[in-house]
């Protein structure tokens, strides 16, 4: 992880130069003189070498000093620290939406295969598939508007000061979020739990008299983990993606948001923070879901340790 962290830092740093335009020009604009573009550019550090600017930036990292951001001055590990908040909330809120709703109605639909319920699911989840989520998320405004003339809140409420506007203002957005990835994990929890269903030890389990739902959530559905748990956390990483259009649309000041105008602007040391930020959590996740195999499926864990001796 630290070696993909110190590659993904050189890999950014350097598109961010490569990328035509300039930072000192974007922020101070196209009307600023010379001798200003110059001044700012010395002042910023950004009048070096393009491996003595990586070198005084990761010096600075590794002493727990991301920089300042180049429009405001004020250090970016705290404005990360402020905007952090919302962003989390946004995709836990989602995540927790797309996995109840993808594995269970996953379940269903494979439980009573090619029934009404199984092509209602499998209509709904087509759908939704179908349907890009920045359109769902622009009708969540329009519609409410035009009908109701509602104007839903925008900007953020701390959810300890008031628990109910809070979820006034991020329920309805973030299950909109969540409706593409419930849609996938559905059909890919339908099909895994099918394919299990099948197997001889079920047959024999239902042939014994187990209750059929001890049977779908005991023994069918741990053994289906596995790949929906992959698909998951992929999904998790690509809430982080799609956080960035909510914040917008919503005006949430999120890292979404604060990363889109640092790209406008080319605020380097913002970009630089959000962009490790986004490799360190992908990475964990990758990592949690390759702990959790062995967990979910001990035929992973004892195969590990028989390879071991």
């Amino acid at each position: 992880m630290a070696v993909n962290l110190v590659l993904v830092s050189l890999f950014v740093f350097l598109m961010l130069r490569v990328v035509p335009g300039d930072a000192a020009t974007a922020i101070l604009g196209e009307s600023a003189q010379v001798d200003q573009i110059a001044k700012f550019r010395h002042e910023k550090g950004l009048d070096g070498s393009l491996w003595s600017q990586y070198a005084h930036w990761s010096t600075g990292v590794l002493h727990g000093d991301f920089g300042e951001s180049l429009r405001s001055t004020s250090p970016v590990t705290k404005d990360f620290l402020s905007r952090f908040p919302i962003t989390m909330e946004i995709v836990l809120m989602s995540f927790t939406i797309t996995t109840v709703i993808g594995i269970s109605s996953g379940m269903i639909a494979a439980r009573y295969q090619n029934s009404m319920a199984d092509m209602a699911i499998r209509l709904g989840a087509t759908f939704a598939i179908s349907v890009p989520g920045f359109v769902l998320l622009t009708l969540l405004l329009v519609i409410p508007a035009r009908l109701f003339r509602y104007a839903p809140p925008f900007g953020a409420t701390n959810i300890f000061a008031s628990p109910l506007g809070n979820l006034r203002l991020f329920l309805p957005p973030t299950a909109i979020l969540a409706v593409g990835g419930s849609a996938v994990l559905m059909r890919f929890t339908r099909s895994g739990f099918l394919e299990v269903m099948r197997q001889d030890y079920i047959r024999t389990a239902l042939a014994k008299g187990l209750n059929d739902r001890d049977v779908a959530v005991r023994h069918a559905l741990r053994n289906a983990l596995p790949p929906i748990l992959t698909l998951a956390g992929l999904q998790l990483g690509g809430l982080l993606g799609g956080s960035v259009i909510l914040e917008s649309i919503m005006s949430l000041p999120g890292l979404g948001t604060w990363f889109l105008n640092a790209i406008q602007f080319k605020d380097y040391p913002v970009v630089m923070i959000v962009a490790l930020y986004s490799a360190f959590v992908l990475m964990s996740i990758s990592l949690i879901v390759d702990l959790a195999y062995s967990i979910v499926d001990p035929r992973i864990r004892f195969s590990q340790l028989g390879s071991g001796r």
